[in-house]
């Protein structure tokens, strides 16, 4: 650069832009700059300009091929990472300048298929290369060394933890209410086994592989970071590291017998604190621990993978495929203990072994799996399970293939996604036969954590859950029920992780639908008109059947003038009667929220007002059709507290008890949605009948009063509701939302987009718009 000063910590936007167009004439490098300034906020901004400022200051040609391109790099990435991409310029220019000139040339057009830690990444691989052959470098960076492609073609689709770490933990904060502490394995220091991915686990902290790079898919190698963080999970929610005494003292007895001859002091129960008794000293009476320690290890990792899939069903797909993949890519066990063991990891996760197996493998197999699903792959499985499990195979391994105690043994490695604990990761002896402790911790970390505060007081409140509103009312409870949310942060449901209390309001007075009555006599009388017209006859003529109960004088016609063309006749000579009915059973399902307190200009009525009176002309208006219906609200104050108020079940009459009940219904609390439609599906699903509709009359978009963890707004609450509409829809269900809400945003399409809703910008028109929408939703 000449001895001009660019001054480039307090130049200005205008400043820059005049240097680089004298400097660069006839260029259009000062345009490229302006349309990538507008990707960025105000403070980007003179982070970004000093920068180019830093550029300039190092080499004008550095800084003509870096402005030459900004578009190709501004198509992939943001203000800030165009200043990290020229950041990383900068390094290399310190290093050597003809490295510089090559990165700038051509790395741009890496940012497609990399992010811009992956580019780094990329490049500070480069460096190594130029200490150790600066000739080669120079190559690595123009993207003409097998090296450099290699390592580009390694980091494409791949997944580099430092991108997703903040995702994992809320991950991990979803499922299990344990707040992990996600790290990289770099932490650590030097590996033992740098190409392992196995996760090390160290009481809430899990530490991770850098980066995954196992197959060529970007989802796939994400998904082995999920399953990883729901392994563990599992291991927090439904393992133990220890056993009560009176539970494990009869196991303990029965492994003595059967190998009293030993002659290592066995460890004694008296010598336990506080009745816990530690697996590791079950494992310890075992002739061959190593063994052992790999038949419980085994066993509990299949135990905990079945029960968390049984709480999160939505991991199901994703685990059986990964796990699949992986096994299939394991090498063929040589040695009988050796394949047995593998066989075992095998059928643990309900798989055929793809290779030969000998006659006893196959015979010890055949036997097992009716005790795995007896005790281990079964809802209310524990850790004493495994133990007890793991003693019946070993017996029969014994039999089989023993004695087992002079057995020489190479321990199994586990599947990758599955977690050490940090006591066995980099220890000398962790797969020796001499250590069984550190074998069982190859298997089932050590991780003592318990749940957050927030997440501790939300159970207990979940499982207190008392419909607050209808206890103060002293209303009738008629029943809990819990259901699986939509967590949009783990991308699965959270098992049973709401209550959906079932309510009958009670009340004397049924003043309010009788006067309401009254004031709509003229359009309810009107309505019924209408609604008769939809009403079938009883019988319908099927003309043109190839049978029925009386010849189709029409047809028989045609047939003869048909013939006489020489054309074949069809076959339809007949006519028959055919029974015709409306088969609809439609639920309505009324928010009653807070907010529907607010006041219209119509008559000094509120929103529920009006949505009362909607009800009350449809009522009438469906009796005179015939059509099966029922009539629900709700409203949720938090996940343990969804209030279902039963107005008409599909199995009353109309009657003055349903009248009473309408006319009850008050502004509540908030808008827990999902639950509340979850809760109407169960209702439809016990209804015979052809079409089955849920309508919902709503103010506002769902919403609840909770934090933390169980918060029910924005993103997590549209995404439930939306997936639990979708769960109306696989079972055969219409949904459809009408809305008073005259401002909805963009929740509205987020929720509805695949189900039919329609916003009435009057709210003092429903009860008139209702009828008319009804007809044209069930015709």
């Amino acid at each position: 650069m000449s001895n001009e000063n660019t001054g480039h910590e307090v130049i200005t936007k205008e400043q820059l832009l005049l240097l680089i167009e004298s400097r660069f004439p006839g260029r259009n490098y000062h345009e490229n700059l302006l349309s990538v300034l507008k990707k960025g906020s105000f403070p980007h901004h003179a982070e970004f300009l000093r920068t180019i400022g830093m550029l300039l200051d190092k080499d004008w040609m550095i800084t003509g091929l870096f402005l030459e391109n900004i578009p190709t790099a501004a198509e992939n990435t943001d203000l800030e990472g165009i200043r990290k991409w020229a950041g990383i310029g900068l390094k290399l220019f310190d290093q050597d300048k003809a490295l510089a000139i090559a990165y700038f040339s051509y790395s741009a057009s890496l940012l497609s298929d990399l992010n811009v830690s992956e580019l780094e990444e990329w490049a500070l691989k480069g460096i190594t290369v130029f200490e150790t052959n600066p000739a080669q470098a120079k190559d690595y960076f123009y993207l003409k060394s097998e090296e450099s492609r290699e390592f580009v073609e390694n980091l494409r689709g791949s997944v580099a933890l430092s991108e997703i770490t903040n995702i994992l933990r809320y991950y991990a904060l979803g499922l299990s209410g344990v707040s992990f502490n996600i790290k990289s394995r770099r932490n650590l220091g030097a590996e033992v086994k740098p190409d392992s991915i196995n996760p090390v686990i160290a009481g809430n902290t899990i530490y991770l592989a850098p980066r995954i790079k196992k197959y060529d898919d970007f989802e796939d190698n994400y998904k082995i970071y999920k399953l990883s963080i729901m392994h563990e999970v599992g291991h927090i929610r439904f393992s133990s590291n220890e056993l009560e005494r009176d539970g494990a003292a009869e196991l303990m007895e029965d492994i003595r017998r059967r190998y009293s001859t030993m002659k290592k002091r066995l460890p004694s129960l008296g010598m336990q604190a506080e009745g816990n008794i530690s697996i590791a000293d079950v494992i310890a009476l075992f002739p061959n621990q190593a063994l052992a320690g790999t038949i419980l290890g085994i066993l509990e990792d299949a135990r905990v993978e079945y029960r968390i899939m049984e709480s999160y069903k939505g991991v199901r797909i994703d685990l059986e495929r990964i796990r699949q993949q992986m096994l299939l890519a394991r090498p063929v066990p040589s040695g009988k203990l050796e394949e047995f063991m593998e066989s075992l990891l095998w059928i643990s996760i309900g798989k055929e072994p793809v290779y030969e197996l000998n006659k006893i493998t196959r015979l010890l197999l055949d036997k097992i799996k009716p005790i795995l699903e007896e005790s281990i792959l079964r809802d209310d499985s524990s850790v004493l399970d495994s133990l007890e499990t793991s003693f019946k195979i070993y017996k029969l391994l014994d039999e089989h293939e023993g004695p087992l105690s002079q057995k020489e043994y190479r321990v199994l490695k586990n599947l990758d996604y599955r977690g050490v604990s940090i006591g066995a990761y980099n220890s000398k002896d962790s797969l020796s036969n001499t250590s069984h402790e550190n074998i069982i911790k190859q298997f089932i970390p050590e991780s003592k954590v318990g749940l957050t505060k927030e997440n501790a007081s939300s159970q207990e409140e979940i499982l207190k859950s008392q419909p607050t509103y209808a206890e103060k009312k002293n209303w009738n409870i008629l029943g809990s029920y819990r259901y699986d949310e939509w967590d949009a942060v783990i991308s699965d449901y959270k098992a049973d992780w709401s209550v959906v209390n079932e309510v009958e309001p009670f009340g004397m007075s049924g003043d309010y639908y009788y006067e309401a009555s009254e004031q709509y006599r003229n359009e309810i009388a009107l309505i019924k008109q209408i609604f008769n017209r939809m009403k079938p006859e009883t019988f319908r003529r099927m003309k043109q059947q190839t049978d029925g109960t009386e010849i189709d004088i029409d047809a028989f016609i045609d047939l003869l003038i048909q013939k006489k063309c020489g054309i074949n006749p069809d076959d339809g000579l007949y006519m028959r009667w055919d029974k015709h009915e409306r088969d609809v059973a439609t639920l309505f399902l009324v928010d009653v929220s807070y907010s529907t307190h607010k006041m219209l200009n119509y008559e000094e009525k509120s929103i529920l007002d009006v949505e009362k009176d909607s009800l009350i002309i449809m009522t009438q208006a469906l009796e005179s059709i015939g059509d099966n219906y029922a009539i629900y609200a709700f409203s949720g104050k938090d996940r343990g507290d969804v209030e279902y108020f039963v107005i008409k079940d599909f199995s009353e009459e109309l009657s003055d008890t349903v009248a009473r009940r309408i006319s009850l219904l008050e502004p509540v609390s908030n808008t827990r949605l999902g639950p509340a439609i979850r809760h109407s599906v169960r209702k439809l699903e016990k209804v015979d009948a052809k079409t089955k509709i849920i309508i919902l009359l709503s103010d506002g978009e769902p919403f609840d009063i909770s934090r933390g963890e169980s918060a029910y707004k924005e993103n997590t609450a549209e995404e439930d509701t939306r997936i639990a509409i979708q769960e109306c829809k696989t079972k055969g269900i219409d949904f459809f939302c009408i809305t008073v809400d005259p401002d909805p945003g963009k929740y509205l399409e987020n929720i509805f987009s695949d189900s039919q809703y329609t916003i009435i910008d009057d709210a003092s028109s429903l009860p008139g718009t209702l009828p008319v929408l009804y007809k044209r939703i069930t015709t």
